[in-house]
């Protein structure tokens, strides 16, 4: 065995342009379609992962805060998952800070997952392939094993653990996507993810939605593919308002958008009716991600400052997946 020691590893949170909602098996994420994404440049998590023999617990901090049950038990069950592989029995101290809002709707367990799975791994001395590492992400969170793929990255559904993972679809040099996340709402939402994935299947409509994926799946692969930009834009709104349609029909009904939600999209309708060509996709909460391209990144960034509802915005471009890096965070 390697000797142990400590590592720290960056990763992207991702935007998924078909979604991942409600899980076929929860325990250990699987999900009832594909998904295809791209990771963000400019919202990332940086997670140091440390192994002691003198450590009697593991300790977990994020965002300069100790926390505990819940989002530590998703922590703790990936640091078991990996001293299980490596054959060790050493508690951790795990460290995690965000450059951007957690909890509010810009996939911050994806980064967050992701960036765990590579920083344990590594500090326990395991040297894992892209897929196994995806596999191990997404115990964490279903979309984090997405976030481990450079650039462009589809997470096939599988049939079971060993199955289901992400695969590139293209390089981030590919196609320069601008993605502009539009924050409005900084707090944490009301309602979780978790929460939001084990209501999915209460809607009426959710059998409709995944009988709809497939045609959607294979256009959005194809336009993407072919990078026709217009047709590609209408397919992510049409994927984005499906799984809101099933949030807002399931039992008890879950609204993620707000009035600053409505005003974002809105003002895209009226951009488009001009000739001006933007459209919007939005994970589970109120901040509207803006997708353009790299030439009109500029003017749709400055429309959406002066917004009076709008905090501020991140300008994305396609990122590299988990990565180590040299600079521990204690």
């Amino acid at each position: 065995m390697k000797k142990l020691y400590k590592a720290t590893a960056k990763s992207p949170a991702n935007i998924a342009f078909i979604k991942y909602w409600g899980k076929k098996d929860p325990q250990i994420n699987l999900p009832f379609n594909n998904s295809i994404s791209m990771n963000l440049s400019h919202c990332f998590t940086v997670t140091t992962v440390e192994f002691v023999k003198r450590f009697r617990k593991d300790r977990v901090f994020i965002n300069d805060k100790e926390v505990f049950a819940g989002k530590k038990d998703r922590v703790v069950n990936i640091l078991n998952i990996v001293r299980k592989m490596a054959k060790i029995d050493w508690k951790a101290r795990v460290v995690s800070q965000n450059n951007f809002p957690a909890d509010a709707g810009i996939a911050s367990s994806a980064s967050g997952f992701s960036a765990l799975a590579l920083a344990a791994s590594k500090a326990a001395g395991l040297d894992l392939t892209l897929k196994e590492l995806s596999i191990l992400a997404r115990f964490g969170s279903g979309s984090a094993c997405r976030s481990v793929i450079d650039g462009f990255a589809e997470w096939k559904k599988g049939k079971d653990s060993q199955t289901s993972f992400a695969v590139q679809l293209a390089p981030l040099e590919f196609w320069n996507l601008i993605d502009i996340v539009v924050v409005m709402a900084k707090e944490k939402k009301k309602i979780s993810t978790t929460e939001g994935h084990a209501a999915a299947l209460t809607s009426p409509h959710y059998k409709t939605r995944l009988k709809e994926l497939k045609a959607r799946i294979k256009n959005l692969r194809e336009t993407f593919l072919k990078k026709q930009f217009k047709k590609f834009g209408e397919l992510i709104e049409e994927e984005t308002i499906s799984l809101h349609i099933i949030a807002m029909t399931s039992n008890p009904p879950i609204f993620y958008w707000d009035k600053g939600t409505m005003v974002v999209i809105n003002e895209l309708y009226n951009w488009r009716e001009e000739g001006f060509l933007a459209y919007f996709t939005i994970d589970a909460g109120p901040n509207v991600h803006v997708i353009c391209r790299q030439k009109d990144e500029r003017k749709v960034n400055q429309r959406l400052k002066e917004l009076p509802e709008v905090l501020f915005t991140i300008v994305n471009h396609p990122a590299k997946g988990s990565r180590l890096v040299e600079k521990h965070l204690f």
